[in-house]
């Protein structure tokens, strides 16, 4: 990977911000360390400075100037050259006594370069710094000074330290980016070569995680749920298309063949209307056929979800009983119910009612004469819809086929029907995010439909709309 995509990447940026960062503190850091300890040093000399006049002062005070020459001799003998600075002079610059040559005479603190005021001048390389406190006497000017040399010295040493500092942090957050970089482009690109793969038409391709549950690893998580569902609808869409084109096409030859028979023959009146009933009658089972695989796709793109709204599932099973009750008796079977009372749900109630209506008509469709058809429905912990019957049922490797669209058992082919009325009940149960099951009745087949618990909210909670809550 080149070198200037690692100093272009996001983790290297950010690396190089924090470190920026970490360097304008550590400099305001140290900037009010060395204000402090400089300062703190320079009030200590002040203190020592200034017990060193004192005495001085106090000598002449009884007005011998004579004494307080001695002193200053004393003084002068006694101070380490370079280090305390001492000077007793006229206010008209004869110097009486001192360690330095004469200054102008001044009052209060400064700060001269010893070079100006040592007896013997000292090399440039060699020039210090004192702190000087000057007083004017009466007939003379007193000055006591120390070195700033410490000082000045620890002053370097913490600019030095403040250097270094510095150059190791900046050094580090480099590195640390470059580090950081390297390990986040090797990722993304391994998320990228397998974005380039499923381009390229491998659908099966996931992208690679760790598992350390960072950020990286769960937008890999979601990406690859992201490519299941893709590869999912994309396999949906192909099973569609192979379905359409091998289901449809019978009756479509059919129609054709039975319309072309009529037109290569003499026929009567009656036989070419019967000719055109017959083909307007399988014109409208393709009709049903498209009808039906719209409201599926309909369903499954979520659409209808802006609909939902409380549904009583307790209503519309008693509704579909008393539907189809009469009718289901004619065919020699029967139906029943154990239906719970006031068991609600959130979703969109002419949707709930087709599938429950496709699941009953499925059922008598394929169970035979004296067969016994049950709808339970019940609410312990969620609401649970079953719909069984006593009939041939299915078996138990087929019971996840004959959800997709245009499956029919070997044994359903010769009854009527297109094979989606499973496919738009699991399309359903999908967008109402209910649990489909499909088991064996013992005999026959049971279709159990398990909704998110649902509570409703009373007006008080919520005035003006009591949705309620799923849980």
């Amino acid at each position: 990977m080149p070198l200037a995509d690692y100093f272009r990447s996001t983790p290297f940026r950010i690396a190089t911000a924090y470190t920026i960062l970490f360097v304008a503190s550590a400099a305001i850091l140290f900037g009010f360390l060395y204000w402090s300890i400089t300062r703190e040093m320079t009030r200590e000399l002040e203190a020592g400075i200034e017990e060193d006049m004192r005495p001085l002062v106090k000598a002449y005070s009884d007005g011998r100037l004579q004494r307080l020459v001695e002193a200053v001799h004393e003084r002068a003998d006694a101070a380490k050259p370079g280090e305390s600075l001492i000077l007793l002079q006229t206010m008209n610059g004869k110097v009486l006594a001192g360690n330095i040559i004469r200054l102008p005479p001044f009052t209060g603190w400064r700060e001269l370069a010893i070079e100006n005021m040592a007896n013997e001048r000292k090399d440039k390389d060699e020039r210090d710094t004192a702190l000087v406190l000057g007083v004017q006497l009466d007939r003379a000017f007193l000055l006591v000074g120390r070195n700033l040399k410490g000082v000045q010295e620890t002053q370097e040493l913490l600019i030095r330290s403040l250097a270094w500092a510095l150059a190791v942090t900046i050094g580090l957050g480099i590195a640390g980016g470059a580090v950081l970089s390297r390990g986040a482009l090797r990722r993304i690109e391994a998320i990228n070569r397998a974005f380039r793969e499923i381009i390229e038409g491998n659908l099966s391709r996931r992208v690679p995680t760790r598992g350390t549950r960072d950020e990286l690893d769960l937008l890999a998580t979601n990406i690859n749920r992201m490519l299941n569902r893709i590869e999912q609808l994309m396999a949906n869409l192909q099973q569609v298309t192979n379905d359409i084109a091998h289901d449809l096409r019978t009756p479509l030859g059919r129609l054709r063949q039975g319309l072309e028979a009529v037109r290569l023959k003499e026929s009567s009146v009656e036989e070419y209307q019967a000719t055109i009933d017959h083909a307007i009658e399988q014109t409208d089972t393709l009709l049903d056929t498209f009808a039906a695989l719209l409201r599926i796709a309909q369903i499954e793109s979520k659409a209808r979800r802006d609909r939902f709204a409380v549904v009583d599932l307790s209503e519309i099973s008693n509704r579909i009983i008393e539907a189809y009750e009469s009718v289901i008796e004619d065919a020699g079977q029967s139906l029943s119910g154990n239906i719970l009372p006031g068991v609600q749900v959130h979703g969109d109630k002419d949707l709930l009612t087709q599938m429950l209506a496709n699941l009953v008509e499925n059922a008598t469709r394929h169970c035979p004469t004296g067969a016994k058809i049950i709808i339970t429905l019940t609410n312990d912990v969620a609401p649970i819809l079953t719909v069984a019957d006593t009939g041939p049922g299915i078996p138990a490797e087929a019971r996840e086929a004959v959800l997709r669209r245009f499956y029919r058992l070997e044994e359903s082919r010769t009854t009527p029907g297109s094979g989606l009325g499973l496919a738009l009940v699991k399309a359903t149960a999908d967008l109402h995010n209910a649990t489909l099951t499909l088991s064996s009745n013992q005999p026959g087949l049971g279709v159990s439909l398990r909704f998110p618990a649902y509570t409703a909210v009373s007006c008080m909670d919520a005035p003006g709309d009591a949705r309620g809550k799923l849980i």
